[in-house]
């Protein structure tokens, strides 16, 4: 239900609502770029130049998997020339090990993967495969700050049973600000 706008005298608070709103606009209106693992992702260089191998993270039992790298401090993409920030958008689950529900834990930083777990800098989303590998193909929205290009991004995955594999890609977008 919609609400009334709030007025305040804080410039400040004003200010900050204008830049969520032209991120807003400009998200939803932006290019989208899409990746794919390098064979042997790392902390330097995860992204292949083309997208045709997936990133595959392993759950734990009943417990998250190990952090798995999807952008290194080196790789230079998602950002179009001249991009400065990125936010990633969407993982496009193409396989999974199991029927059963999925949490996938979106990790940012610059360090190590668990200290930005530490840091609370992380996103999680949840999927469920229908029927034997994940067959709906319809991207997940993920729901992540606007990063700087050289930041890095890790993947875990959570699942009932040891050792079920995700198979994914995904997107971002790159803006110049």
């Amino acid at each position: 239900m919609p609400t009334d706008p709030v007025v305040s005298s804080d410039v400040g608070a004003v200010t900050a609502v204008g830049i969520i709103a032209d991120h807003a606009e400009v998200h939803f209106h932006n290019r989208d770029r899409w990746w794919g693992s390098d064979g042997s992702p790392g902390e330097d260089t995860a992204i292949a130049a083309t997208v045709t191998v997936p990133f595959v993270a392993i759950s734990g039992d009943g417990a998250w998997g190990a952090a798995i790298p999807i952008k290194g401090a080196s790789d230079t993409v998602p950002a179009f020339a001249g991009d400065t920030l990125f936010d990633p958008h969407e993982l496009l689950v193409v396989d999974s090990g199991h029927v059963t529900p999925y949490r996938l834990r979106v990790i940012w930083g610059t360090g190590t993967s668990a200290a930005a777990i530490a840091a609370g800098q992380w996103s999680e989303v949840m999927f469920m495969a229908t029927a034997g590998p994940f067959n709906a193909g319809v991207p997940i929205p993920i729901r992540i700050p606007l990063l700087a290009v050289a930041m890095k991004l890790w993947v875990q995955v959570w699942n009932a049973t040891n050792l079920s594999e995700v198979d994914f890609y995904w997107g971002a977008h790159g803006y110049v600000m």
